[in-house]
């Protein structure tokens, strides 16, 4: 072993100030082609890739040494990436204008090909994890090998040539829709939020959550909802939110008396919801622009009161809880108002507030995002005395961070984008939907629950837009021929994409806050599913009443909104099995039954389930008079 991270002038150093300028170098490379626009994507898309990959493979060790074997093998995967990318770069014209299938793999771009592939895959195995790897391994092998099945499943079969063309030089494998997006549009608001948490906006906003929440029962657990939302909509993976956030949110939540497993789980949950909140909604809004064809505001749009719903139902969950437990509210003297937090540095809001503007006048969200960046960097300027003297230095740290983030999310992008290549030559997206809609049997419900256990099968240990990428392709085309709409249909993938990582049994965001609050992973991925449960139930309220998605007259959403709330306050109520008083097994089916009647469109259902839960109320109520 030589060179170490306590050796300033070693090995590692060298190396990690070498990983920093790639790292600093692939940010100025999309900031100048925000501004100034981007190359074609023959160039624009394989750069972006070699610049994550080296990114990547420069890393140390999780000890923080340097293994000659390790570092030798580092390299020569970087030689292989910056050579087969560098080949696409560097002959855009040729790799544009050849005739595909037409003309011959020459030996080079063969050798090319499958070098690339390799270092792809060895770089989901570090990122990733084996998941991903097998998952592109069996879809590689049903694509030359899947003239060989029986009955629906089966096609005619392709040459390895013609596997590795698809995949290589054209935009449907490799450098297709998914990692163009991360190129065009997620990188810029990755750095964006690298800007927000090198100049220290996340403590702003972690500030904000606990003034608007401190004072109230279980506030420690609602400062984690907002402060984890807010920051995972930033972020493209629910485990890398848990990780950051929850290193403050967690302890908070034990010491006002939360046990580990469950404050380990709420913030599981809020980090996953960041991932379909809006504005940003992590990477996978805008993959969803490119599988759609929707605008980034009509996604926006549709998104709102899901994400609401969302939010409404981790809240009613922890409150609950809070008062099954009898926590009181803890208001500490000193800490400050809303108000003062907002005065001493609300004007970071600003940049996000120009963000949004500029998306609803209908520039592109690259344009939006490189404008909040500068933006925000005179803000820091103009309002912030220490960032001021320390302006370089924060940019630098941002564009430092940002690639590492991005890095793991690419690789996942670059493997979905083979995933949904392979879909498309073979045909397995119209013969998987054909399968489900056959076992369905015309019945929409049956169509939405197969689904969501393949899409939590699928999206086991994955991040939320490699889940979804592979989701869409497969998954959405039998939604939208069963008679959802397309909009609905991607939507409810996107939800099932993020809740695969709270699911058992591979649950990678309730595993993160596990490792964070020392409690057991399994029992902490229980608990996060059981919080989750209500959540669970807002992708097929939506489906089926489209007034959720902002789909109708004013009157009639407001309507669904709030006979869609009470649904799941009485799903909560029956999961964690207190309202007022400790309830009765037979209460808790009262409540599930409510909240069933009150999830299931029309009046005559909403009124049983609103006289229900009256009902179950004063009985509540009375029990409590009585005890007292």
């Amino acid at each position: 072993m030589i060179g170490t991270a306590d050796a300033p002038g070693g090995l590692a150093a060298w190396l990690e100030r070498a990983r920093t300028l790639v790292a600093v170098s692939m940010s100025a490379y999309h900031l100048w082609t925000g501004f100034f626009g981007t190359p074609v994507g023959e160039v624009h898309f394989p750069l972006h890739l070699l610049l994550a990959l080296v990114v990547l493979f420069l890393a140390r060790g999780q000890d923080g040494a340097v293994r000659p074997l390790a570092l030798a093998w580092n390299f020569a995967l970087i030689g292989i990436a910056g050579a087969a990318t560098g080949y696409l770069f560097l002959n855009a014209q040729y790799v544009t204008e050849r005739m595909l299938f037409v003309e011959p793999l020459t030996l080079t771009e063969t050798v090319l090909a499958i070098g690339l592939l390799l270092v792809v895959l060895e770089a989901a195995r570090r990122t990733v994890g084996w998941v991903l790897v097998i998952i592109l391994l069996v879809f590689l092998a049903y694509a030359l090998f899947g003239n060989q099945l029986p009955g629906a499943l089966w096609h005619r079969g392709y040459s390895l040539e013609a596997v590795l063309e698809y995949t290589y030089l054209t935009t449907e494998g490799v450098f297709g829709a998914p990692l163009g997006v991360m190129a065009n549009y997620v990188f810029h608001f990755v750095l964006f939020g690298s800007l927000l948490a090198a100049s220290g906006a996340g403590d702003f906003f972690t500030n904000l959550a606990r003034a608007l929440t401190a004072r109230t029962v279980g506030g420690a657990a609602k400062s984690a909802v907002v402060a984890s939302t807010f920051m995972g909509m930033l972020s493209g993976s629910s485990a890398a939110n848990v990780v950051t956030t929850g290193a403050f949110t967690i302890p908070a939540m034990k010491r006002s008396g939360y046990n580990k497993e469950f404050a380990a789980g709420v913030e599981a949950v809020a980090s996953s919801g960041g991932q379909i909140t809006p504005p940003i909604m992590g990477a996978a809004a805008f993959i969803m622009m490119e599988f759609t064809g929707a605008s980034y505001a009509t996604i926006m749009g549709i998104s709102v009161i899901p994400a609401a719903l969302y939010a409404i139902a981790v809240f009613i969950m922890v409150d609950l809880e809070a008062r099954r437990l009898k926590l009181a509210a803890f208001v500490d003297p000193d800490a400050p108002t809303a108000l003062e937090v907002l005065t001493r540095r609300g004007y970071l809001l600003v940049a996000i507030f120009v963000m949004i503007a500029i998306l609803a006048d209908g520039y592109t969200p690259t344009t939006a995002a490189v404008w909040a960046i500068a933006t925000l960097a005179v803000l820091l300027v103009l309002f912030d005395p220490p960032n001021r003297r320390r302006i370089l230095k924060v940019c630098w740290d941002a564009m430092n961070e940002a690639p590492r983030l991005v890095a793991p999310v690419t690789v996942a992008c670059a493997v979905g984008g083979i995933l949904v290549g392979i879909i498309g030559q073979t045909g397995l997206g119209l013969r998987l939907s054909g399968l489900i809609l056959d076992a369905a049997g015309g019945q929409t419900i049956v169509l939405l629950v197969l689904t969501t256990i393949m899409g939590i099968i699928l999206g086991m240990g994955m991040p939320t837009s490699g889940a979804y990428i592979i989701m869409a392709a497969l998954l959405a085309p039998g939604l939208v021929q069963g008679g959802v709409s397309l909009l609905a249909a991607h939507m409810f993938i996107m939800w099932v994409a993020s809740k695969s990582s709270i699911t058992p049994p591979v649950a990678i965001a309730s595993y993160a806050a596990a490792a964070v609050a020392g409690s057991d992973p399994w029992r902490t991925s229980w608990v996060a599913f059981r919080l989750g449960l209500s959540i669970f139930l807002i992708p097929y309220m939506f489906v089926f009443g489209p007034q959720l998605l902002g789909m109708g007259e004013p009157l009639d959403v407001g309507l669904a909104f709030v006979t869609a709330t009470l649904g799941i306050f009485a799903l909560s109520v029956a999961i964690i099995g207190w309202f007022l008083v400790p309830l009765r097994m037979i209460e808790r089916l009262g409540f599930a039954a409510a909240s069933l009647l009150l999830i299931t469109p029309g009046s005559l259902t909403d009124l049983g389930g609103i006289a229900l839960i009256l009902a179950l109320g004063g009985i509540a109520r009375l029990r409590r008079s009585r005890a007292a």
